[in-house]
């Protein structure tokens, strides 16, 4: 299983490689000698703390310090994100039901406190095998604001773990560079445990939170171009960022990254060109939590553009209707509270197999069908916007009047005369007749995963100017 192997694998490291650097943050470093010792000494905190615990860490560092000690000795792991409001954050904690937490808390007094791996003596004899039956529920905000919990397993862990390996092969000499929130299950996945079983490095950047809601991008480029990392996973709206950076300085990414892997959302064939052109070696993936986080990845030597690639070895896909619908090890074990998954999960997403490469077509259910007929995928029309740095998501909706409007989402202000360039190469049927603008800092609004909460786009129409996209003339709609 995932626990078996991984730590196994992080023993043979920490007795063939006891110096090399496992985790950085900063200044900070924890060697591979140093990260067995603290999972040793983590055996007195954790002994007779309860199966459910809480992370609620703003550093990156300790929330995955939390994560690796929890999963070795087979707790419960819940992640409560950082970028959740307090009303997600109380429901998670009812709902999960946990019993403590590591890190802050908003309700309950955080009881438990892990050792500093600095500190930890070293380790005398071998580590331990880990204690089977680790589960960790994530919790998603989806379309609706409401997060749900998703239950993984052992299994559905080991089995993504594996399928990725063979996709991408991580070496013991990458150095992954965390930009996303440990609390996301992907970089749990590929951006903490796989660089682990490899023996490789995580280097975490712990402004890269404020820079993925619009905060400054500085302090990340300039964590990218100290570090030289390998490897790397964006969501679009940061890849997004992240070009026009290099664009502005007039200069390449490290020649070092060789594997940049992005998802979440869609991203535009412009962006991707952008990127390109300024060295990110850019592979789209897709998945869901539901299914482990990645049900398929272009592979590196063999991308093909306009998909997110081929489906992961041991993960089963077949198109019903036009959904796709996964079944195999990574499907979850349930969602909390509801009848337990077996067999498929039909995913909502609409998609087609070309060639064994995986094609996403948009939500069944965000699906628009205008007055006159045609069938429109938003999330086509909002990359669109989204290849723009200062609009890291987009809103499309047919408003009450049947005519197309969207909503972008800017760090920055954005041009009326902007958004029309962006939407030109569309189809005049596909076009929205309006825009309005809402800050990004808008709460709940950008999804750290990508894309929009969609719950709150008829609210912002009734309340946002637009500005027409047919004469540049603001209209307000009621």
């Amino acid at each position: 299983m995932m626990t078996d192997r991984v730590f196994r694998a992080l023993a043979l490291h920490a007795l063939q490689t006891p110096f090399k650097i496992a985790l950085r943050s900063g200044a900070r470093t924890i060697s591979y000698c140093a990260l067995a010792g603290f999972l040793a000494e983590s055996a007195k905190a954790l002994a007779s703390s309860p199966r459910v615990v809480g992370i609620s860490c703003d550093d990156p560092l300790e929330a995955a310090l939390a994560d690796i000690a929890l999963t070795f000795y087979g707790h419960v792991a819940v992640h409560v994100p950082p970028f959740f409001s307090p009303t997600q954050r109380a429901h998670i904690a009812t709902a999960a039901e946990i019993e403590t937490f590591i890190g802050r808390s908003d309700t309950l007094v955080a009881t438990e406190s892990l050792p500093r791996p600095e500190a930890c003596p070293p380790l005398g004899d071998p580590l331990n095998l880990p204690v089977a039956g680790a589960r960790r529920i994530i919790f998603t905000s989806g379309s609706s604001g409401t997060p749900k919990g998703v239950i993984i397993g052992e299994r559905q862990m080991a089995a993504a773990i594996a399928g990725l390996e063979k996709a991408i092969s991580p070496r013991s000499d990458d150095r992954h560079l965390s930009l996303l929130p440990v609390a996301q299950l992907l970089e749990q996945v590929a951006g903490l445990y796989l660089p682990l079983l490899a023996g490789a490095e995580v280097c975490f950047c712990p402004e890269a939170l404020t820079a993925l809601f619009g905060g400054p991008m500085e302090p990340v480029m300039a964590m990218m171009e100290a570090a030289r990392p390998t490897t790397t996973i964006l969501v679009p709206a940061l890849l997004a960022r992240m070009v026009s950076e290099l664009k502005l300085k007039r200069c390449n990414a490290p020649e070092s990254l060789r594997l940049v892997a992005v998802g979440g959302a869609k991203t535009s064939p412009a962006l991707l060109a952008d990127a390109k052109a300024h060295g990110l070696h850019v592979y789209e993936g897709y998945g869901l939590s539901e299914c482990c986080s990645v049900v398929s990845m272009a592979r590196p030597g063999n991308p093909q553009p306009g998909t997110v690639g081929e489906i992961l070895d041991g993960v089963r896909v077949r198109i019903d209707d036009g959904e796709i619908v996964v079944s195999g090890p990574t499907v979850m074990e349930g969602y909390i509270g509801q009848t337990p998954v077996s067999g498929e999960w039909r995913t909502g997403d609409l998609g087609r197999i070309e060639n064994g490469h995986l094609i996403i077509e948009g939500r069944k259910d965000w699906l628009i069908v205008t007055p006159q007929g045609r069938n429109i995928n938003p999330e086509w029309v909002e990359s669109c916007l989204c290849a723009d740095p200062n609009i890291p998501a987009a809103g499309l909706r047919l408003a009450e009047d049947g005519m197309l409007e969207i909503i972008a989402v800017i760090t920055a202000p954005v041009d009326p005369a902007r958004i029309k360039h962006l939407l030109a190469n569309l189809p005049q049927y596909a076009r929205p007749v309006r825009v309005g603008f809402a800050p990004a800092s808008h709460e709940g609004l950008v999804k750290p995963g990508g894309g929009i909460d969609r719950s709150q786009l008829g609210h912002l129409s009734a309340s946002l100017p637009f500005h027409s996209l047919c004469n540049e003339r603001k209209e307000r709609v009621a």
